[in-house]
């Protein structure tokens, strides 16, 4: 099949000189598609496998950093482990413009006025993170985030569910900003359940 494909951009570029552009991007698609998804010699998925780790990683990092008192126990009988536990990332590039900060502000305002003894007790974790720092590169990969974002991620039993407010964070940040605050602080109320 891909000799049909190849002989078929041949023609095309033998015929009209301007398809060589064109012709460059499908074969440089076909290189990437071949190189990336299953592993041939162990048959799984290296996306997949890579989530895994992170998500121990990210698992470990919550259990390692909660309060652990008797108190703590007391007031709340059901195990630490069988709650659930939000982390946000907030990603930038190292030129922000008025939009992406106006979205870490309004992040930090949300936490700070409705999840602050959640932050306390560490259910929630929150990271602002620079796309452009090599330190970063696996997480934002991880998102797909290459600009400007800002990710809620919900960790029960071990199982992640993430929701992207990037573009309501754009659309309501700046310049409506109570409407954003709410819209995030519904999300989280309801990741925390």
């Amino acid at each position: 099949m891909s000799n049909l494909l190849i002989n078929s951009i041949y023609m095309s570029i033998k015929n009209k000189p301007s398809h060589l552009i064109m012709a460059f991007f499908v074969m440089l698609m076909l290189f990437y598609a071949c190189k990336s998804g299953t592993d041939r010699k162990t048959g799984t998925d290296k996306k997949d496998t890579t989530q895994i780790s992170q998500n121990k990683t990210d698992l470990s990092q919550i259990k390692d950093s909660s309060v652990n008192t008797k108190q703590d126990d007391i007031a709340n009988p059901a195990k630490k482990d069988e709650l659930s536990s939000v982390l946000i990332y907030n990603f930038h590039v190292t030129n922000r413009c008025p939009s992406c900060i106006a979205i870490e502000e309004a992040t930090t305002k949300t936490l700070n006025t409705y999840f602050a003894a959640e932050m306390k007790q560490g259910r929630i974790k929150r990271q602002i993170l620079n796309v452009d720092d090599e330190a970063n590169k696996f997480i934002s990969q991880k998102y797909e985030a290459f600009g400007s974002g800002l990710f809620v991620t919900r960790i029960y039993k071990g199982k992640e569910t993430t929701t992207d407010f990037t573009g309501d964070g754009f659309k309501y940040a700046r310049n409506k900003e109570e409407k954003f605050i709410e819209i995030l602080k519904n999300k989280i109320s309801e990741y925390l359940k």
